[in-house]
């Protein structure tokens, strides 16, 4: 018998009901190819029973009499994946009766994440946690020197994990308060130094327990790991590092005492160190214009910031001891005590149980997109994001499905990202999702503004005629940050693409690197990369994963061998990080999901992320004023709001008093006019937007902004502080002020 459909029902576990208006998907997954053949979609009905139909063409076309490999799939309004049947292989039953699906009503409505996929009957917020003191600390300039300062206070532990962390180099962590870093170091440059971290944990390893936790990038030049091993290598302080291939640990946290916990936007890096004015010629930047936010957070949420630490570090194969407190009080409620969330984005097969108390992990978590999700579909004024990557579909299908829905108010949404991100297909994708979110706003009457951050500063150089020029260089957005309606904020190290979200997305890295790269050259564009893309899959499922995969057993035992004959610490890395390569590439062969999914017996990659979800007068949870200072502190620098007249330096406390999006665009017109007009900007000015355009390289942005591009700058002044000299590189001297 030909399979033809299914039938079922999802039932409210709370009250034994059926729950209507939810969208369910049947779905056959194609053993041909990596992405699902959605056979037929509806809704469920007022008893919450779907019965769905389809013909049989919709799973045999490329092969006869086949039978389909059935799960159904259910979906809250707004398209929030909610739960996934395990697979029915082979089905032939007419009408495949699937067992009723049991939801918790919490899963589908309200802010809080619950991790409906992994929980489905059971609707409690995960890590939830009142009474927590918040400090914003935004750009490098106050981040290094809190991290710096904390260090020299802990009493017991210090527990550190980046992915970079820059020791034995020219890493200056905390400046003195006389030095002036836009005047020239003096020769002896190492005396504006008031700190370095790694001299900081050194001079403490006998007081605490101190590790730290890095990682590399794989394939890449740089080589932390074996930096932060060897310096350590003679001190009590212990150090490990996080390899499972393209799952990098991306999350950064520095937790102190386990009380309190900074979580890092920056990598332990000199060229995140920049102000507010992210000045072209700052002598702590190292050359780079970098714009990042990170949080520093005091009370109960701590502990489970403190957990993940442990629970990475196991991952590693070592061992640690819990430092901190039992309990940690909550903080007395105030402007700057909120209720938070800690969230994660954690790859599946990685954290495993090995001892009472460690984390069960086995299928990883999505709880960072979850988040998103729900918010922006509670959106109600206004949505802000700052983001260095904007190419995660689920998030656009959120943006999408909130934009479209005439129910709701219309909504202001602002967003601040990089011209060009930094990643092979990230840069035209984004084009592409920008254009496709201008249709909503246009046809519903929302309001949009797209910015990207530039600095400028007066050149030492003059004309012939002794006329003031400029420099023009771009801020590179490297924060993590959304506000929606002063409610509901997130600061953390997710980015908003697939691999900080819920899967790598290898297939856009691939065809984006082979039509800048490659097929450019024979005009054969982004289709002909995508076809390339689908035969690689193809092919690699059927043949190549099992190769690959017994390959990296085989130079795991050859790097062994090596090893006890050579001692050659080097050669065993590289084949390691080879075999680490071989083994993401076959996990990538997984099927892409939207959450992680118990029934999958294979999660796709993801990245080790981290972020903190703040509430303010929602979801039950007090009001504070922690989501408004962020959101006014990021446009005080944004907008240069202090050289405005003394009635508009503050933003108003309710969006709905200001049309935000004009405003925005009306600073960025002035700060674009000053530009053109080659003005000189008040001492106080501070502008930083332009308009966005649709375009990915600078000059070609700024020309169409009718914006001379002579003194364009793909790096700034770059100061060495280990060799106390200017590098030899710039293309100006540095200016004797």
């Amino acid at each position: 018998m030909e399979n033809t459909g299914v039938k079922g029902s999802v039932v409210n576990v709370v009250t034994g009901k059926g729950i209507k208006d939810l969208t369910v998907k049947v779905v056959d997954f194609d053993p041909f190819f990596r992405e699902d053949d959605i056979l037929a979609t509806g809704k469920t009905d007022g008893e919450g029973k779907y019965k769905l139909s389809y013909s049989v063409d919709a799973y045999s076309q490329w092969e006869a009499e086949r039978k389909p490999d059935i799960v159904v799939q259910v979906f809250e309004p707004a398209g929030r994946l909610l739960f996934e049947t395990e697979e029915v292989k082979n089905v032939t039953d007419e009408i495949l009766e699937v067992p009723d699906i049991k939801i918790h009503p919490n899963h589908i409505d309200g802010w809080l994440v619950t991790h409906a996929t992994l929980n489905p009957e059971t609707g409690t917020p995960v890590s939830l946690y009142k009474g927590n003191q918040i400090r914003q600390l935004v750009d490098g300039d106050a981040v290094f020197p809190a991290v710096t300062k904390a260090a020299k206070k802990a009493k017991l532990s210090i527990n550190l994990m980046n992915l970079a962390f820059a020791v034995k180099s020219d890493l200056i962590t905390e400046f003195k308060s006389s030095f002036d870093p836009l005047k020239t170091p003096p020769k002896d440059c190492k005396s504006v130094m008031e700190a370095t971290l790694e001299d900081v944990l050194v001079k403490k390893q006998h007081e605490l327990s101190i590790h730290v936790l890095v990682a590399n990038i794989p394939l890449s030049a740089s080589d932390t790991v074996a930096e932060v091993r060897e310096f350590f290598e003679n001190t009590n302080v212990r150090t490990s590092d996080f390899r499972k291939g393209f799952d990098i640990l991306h999350a950064r946290a520095v937790i102190f005492d386990g009380e309190s916990a900074i979580l890092m936007g920056s990598s332990f890096k000199q060229s995140y160190f920049s102000d507010a004015h992210h000045a072209i010629r700052d002598a702590r930047h190292k050359g780079s214009l970098i714009h990042d936010v990170s949080m520093e957070i005091a009370g109960p949420a701590v502990a489970r910031i403190d957990q993940t630490f442990a629970t990475v570090w196991k991952a590693t194969g070592k061992s640690i001891l819990p430092n901190g407190p039992d309990t940690i009080d909550e903080k007395p409620q105030a402007d700057d005590v909120a209720s938070v969330q800690v969230l994660r984005t954690l790859p599946g097969s990685t954290f495993k149980l090995k001892e009472p108390g460690d984390e069960d992990l086995p299928h990883g978590e999505t709880g960072i997109l979850e988040a998103y999700q729900r918010a922006i579909a509670n959106a109600e004024r206004y949505i802000y994001i700052e983001n260095q990557y904007f190419t995660s579909p689920d998030i656009v299908d959120a943006l999408l499905q909130r934009l479209n829905d005439t129910t709701k108010p219309k909504l202001q949404l602002i967003l601040v990202l990089n011209l060009r991100p930094d990643l092979p297909g990230y840069p035209d994708q984004q084009v592409d999702i920008i254009n496709r979110l201008k249709i909503p706003v246009e046809k519903h009457g929302h309001k949009m503004g797209v910015y990207t951050l530039w600095s400028r500063s007066e050149s030492p150089k003059k004309t012939a005629e002794g006329k003031t020029e400029f420099e023009i260089m771009p801020i590179y957005v490297h924060s993590k940050v959304a506000i929606i309606d002063d409610h509901w904020a997130t600061v953390g190290t997710a980015n908003l693409d697939g691999t900080s979200m819920n899967h790598h997305e290898i297939g856009l890295l691939f065809t984006g690197y082979l039509t800048e790269k490659l097929l450019d050259k024979f005009a054969l564009g982004d289709n002909f990369a995508k076809f390339v893309w689908d035969a690689f899959w193809y092919v690699f499922f059927f043949v190549v994963e099992e190769i690959a995969f017994n390959l990296k057993h085989l130079l795991l035992i050859l790097g062994v061998v090596y090893k006890v004959f050579t001692n050659f610490k080097e050669i065993l890395e590289a084949l390691f990080e080879i075999t680490d390569i071989f083994e993401i590439i076959r996990r990538s062969s997984a099927r892409t999901s939207q959450h992680a999914l118990p029934h999958r017996p294979r999660q796709p990659g993801r990245n080790l992320e981290q972020n903190l979800v703040i509430y303010s007068g929602i979801a039950g949870q007090p009001e504070n004023r922690v989501i408004q200072q962020l959101r006014e502190r990021l446009w005080q620098e944004h907008l240069g709001l202090s050289a405005l007249p003394a009635e508009l330096q503050n933003v108003p406390q309710n969006p709905a008093e200001m049309k935000w999006v004009e405003f925005w665009d009306a600073r960025a017109k002035a700060y674009q006019e000053a530009i053109k007009k080659e003005q000189s900007l008040p001492d106080n000015e501070t502008t930083q937007i332009l308009t966005w355009a649709a375009e990915t390289n600078a000059e070609r942005y700024l020309r169409s902004l009718k914006i001379r591009t002579k003194n364009l700058r793909n790096q700034a002044r770059k100061y060495d502080f280990s060799e106390c000299e200017i590098d030899e590189g710039d293309l100006l001297p540095w200016p004797i002020i």
